[in-house]
């Protein structure tokens, strides 16, 4: 069997393997791309995009019920949920053509099929033609991850989803109960909420969004009580039985009190884990830690100092934007440049209000001992926010006193996921306090919430009483 040469093979063409084979390209190297399912990954075909889509949606089509208390009537609102469905599809469709047109017009080399190690340097293919070798100096891999699994509830895309079947469901459930109260069991709560389910969120930790800073949450949970969402949190799935048209739940808390809860539908979101099933990573001298993740170094090298491994498949923050810069660097790495691995990296939640953080929050940092400084800024003081009538949240910065040097910020309130980028941006420049107090804010922006809560830092806000 004839075997195919490249100075760069990717093993994955999502977020963080298809930049990383362009990148790549761009640089000169000689590079293909082997993608077992559709190019974009997770993230572009059964994530992020097609979630950002219904959310968007079904955001207008909630506020189109409201809209009398600015003088603006209309008639009845009404859900044309096949529509809505076909206009996702259209997005993802769109954009994934666009990823392999860019793939074509960088000349990477594209390949169908599965990849599986054969020794450290080769890889067999199997395609829908049959099977190819491809031997590569370098190898990246970028095989990202798959829903998690609990028992004792199976997914079947039918009555219990994961996040796939929740985002192809072919109707609106009655009742949905979200199990894990993460980002993406959020999000598609939220979906659902606006267009009229009954949604109901067992989380098994305290409080949903587990990881975001402890104040936006309070605040996030304070708005999705108003929009009627029923949350279960300190509580766990202890038996789920399906009958007479329903699912029938029976959660628990820390104590062994029992409650039930019934539901048309299940939305099973208790995290991710990492794919790297079929790789035959022992054929390459790889193997996997005890969570399945693989190792990397700080310069995204695993055990083979040839072959790199970016993105979920590594673990750390399981985002998509961390997975493409990543391959940029791998990419950098390979061709001799010495990229800073080393950045912030913002997080998002796009629920209603949304919430978005960079950096430390004010805890992690009294860990890591700064002396620290908190300043917050209220929406429902803000201008613009009033305009809009989104006055729900905050947004807090956490800086050292010591050195006026900026650790951190956390927005939960209207666009928090655009507003952060300012934030990212200070951090990334490594950017005092004092910077950001000095720099002049467009009125009326929500951005002047960023600069009213740095100023606060030193008990100096203007519209806030310090």
């Amino acid at each position: 069997m004839a075997v195919e040469q490249t100075q760069v093979l990717v093993i994955g063409g999502g977020p963080g393997g298809y930049v990383a084979a362009i990148r790549a390209a761009q640089l000169g190297l000689k590079t293909t791309v082997v993608e077992k399912q559709y190019y974009g990954g997770t993230c572009l075909n059964v994530g992020c995009i097609p979630s950002k889509a219904l959310l968007e949606d079904s955001n207008r089509f909630a506020e189109l019920k409201h809209l009398g208390t600015r003088g603006i009537n209309v008639g009845e609102v009404s859900l044309d949920w096949p529509v809505m469905q076909k206009r996702k599809g259209q997005v993802v469709s769109e954009l994934v053509k666009g990823v392999k047109l860019l793939l074509d017009k960088n000349n990477v080399t594209t390949i169908d099929g599965s990849a599986a190690f054969t020794d450290p340097h080769t890889v067999a293919v199997a395609t829908a033609d049959g099977e190819l070798t491809i031997a590569a100096e370098y190898i990246i891999i970028a095989t990202g991850s798959v829903p998690s699994s609990i028992p004792p509830i199976t997914i079947d895309n039918e009555t219990v989803w994961d996040s796939t079947g929740a985002l192809n469901a072919p109707r609106v459930p009655e009742t949905l109960a979200v199990i894990g109260g993460g980002y993406i069991g959020m999000e598609l709560a939220s979906v659902y909420r606006r267009l009229g389910s009954d949604v109901h969120v067992i989380e098994m930790l305290p409080a949903i969004m587990p990881g975001f800073d402890p104040e936006l949450v309070k605040e996030a949970t304070r708005a999705f009580k108003k929009q009627k969402f029923n949350l279960h949190t300190g509580r766990t799935l202890a038996a789920a039985e399906h009958y007479e048209g329903d699912w029938h739940l029976t959660i628990t808390d820390e104590a062994g009190q029992t409650a039930e809860l019934t539901a048309t539908h299940v939305l099973v979101s208790v995290g991710r884990r990492p794919y790297t099933d079929g790789l035959n990573l022992a054929a390459a001298g790889l193997s996997t830690n005890a969570r399945g993740f693989i190792a990397v170094d700080g310069s995204l090298r695993t055990a083979q100092p040839h072959i790199y491994a970016i993105g979920d498949v590594t673990g750390g923050m399981m985002l998509a934007h961390k997975a493409s810069y990543e391959g940029e660097c791998a990419a950098e790495l390979i061709a001799g440049h010495t990229p800073d691995l080393a950045k912030p990296i913002p997080a998002v939640v796009f629920t209603s209000p949304q919430l978005a953080c960079v950096g430390l929050t004010d805890g992690q940092a009294r860990e890591q001992g700064y002396e620290v400084l908190a300043g917050r800024f209220a929406f429902r003081a803000n201008g613009y926010a009033k305009a809009l009538g989104e006055v729900d949240g905050l947004v807090k910065w956490v800086a050292d006193a010591r050195t006026d040097r900026l650790l951190g910020c956390h927005i939960v309130g209207p666009h928090a996921g655009e507003l952060i980028h300012e934030a990212t941006l200070a951090l990334t420049l490594k950017a005092k306090a004092s910077d950001v107090q000095h720099m002049i804010h467009g009125h009326p922006t929500l951005s002047e919430a960023l600069h009213e809560a740095v100023l606060s830092l030193d008990g100096r806000a203007i519209h806030a009483l310090n």
